[in-house]
């Protein structure tokens, strides 16, 4: 097991992220207790042991899964049996209707999949070109006005980018069950406790922009 050290930075886009979790999880974690904490485990014990529903052995990736397989074949996409987790999503999902399919899947699902993201390339790109923008407004305003207005016409058509974020559907399920946990549960009162810490490390590598295989065995300090 490789033991890695969070920067400042990592933890402070994981500490960032920590409201918007309480906030979709519905829990609260106070200063006192998150001081304490060593390594991300011990944030997922922390996390875990605020929940006080039950606790079943239900797999919730799994009933993710056979929720997604069953949309497909209802709304005509693809035939369900052909496909399994490991099922390239290009495939699911080619370019032609891209977008509306997966719309549809959703509107069946009851919840977004967010399976479209644009690269983080082109994110990073319309940032640094909106920095540079402000800073010229010093030097030759006109053309730092332009760039501006690139940029957040550039923010705003990533709203309808048609670039998958996952390569499989083993990845979009991650991504899904950790972002709509209870509900893919059929807001049962229950929590697997046993896999609710692959949820956590999914939904912050996610929210935080850090690592997997670097978060699960990161160290505060």
């Amino acid at each position: 097991m490789k033991v890695n050290k969070l920067d400042r930075f990592e933890i402070e886009d994981l500490e960032d992220s920590l409201a918007l979790f309480e906030k979709t999880f519905n829990i609260k974690l106070e200063n006192t207790e998150t001081q304490k904490l060593k390594n991300f485990d011990e944030f997922c014990d922390l996390i875990i042991s605020k929940f006080k529903a039950e606790s079943n052995n239900l797999c919730t990736s799994q009933r993710a899964f056979y929720q997604f397989r069953k949309a497909l074949k209802t709304e005509n996409i693809i035939n369900s049996t052909s496909i399994s987790p490991n099922t390239d999503l290009k495939i699911i999902f080619p370019k032609k209707n891209r977008i509306r399919n997966i719309r549809k899947v959703e509107k069946h699902l009851g919840y977004k999949l967010e399976a479209l993201k644009p690269s983080q390339m082109t994110i990073n790109f319309l940032f640094f070109l909106l920095i540079l923008s402000i800073i010229s407004l010093f030097f030759v305003w006109k053309i730092a006005i332009f760039g501006i207005l690139i940029s957040f016409t550039g923010f705003y058509l990533t709203k309808f980018t048609n670039r998958l974020d996952k390569k499989t559907i083993r990845e979009l399920i991650e991504k899904t069950t950790a972002q709509n946990y209870f509900q893919i549960r059929n807001a049962e009162n229950s929590i697997n406790k046993s896999e609710f810490k692959t949820v956590i490390l999914e939904w912050f590598s996610e929210n935080a922009g850090i690592k997997k295989e670097k978060l699960k065995y990161g160290n505060f300090a």
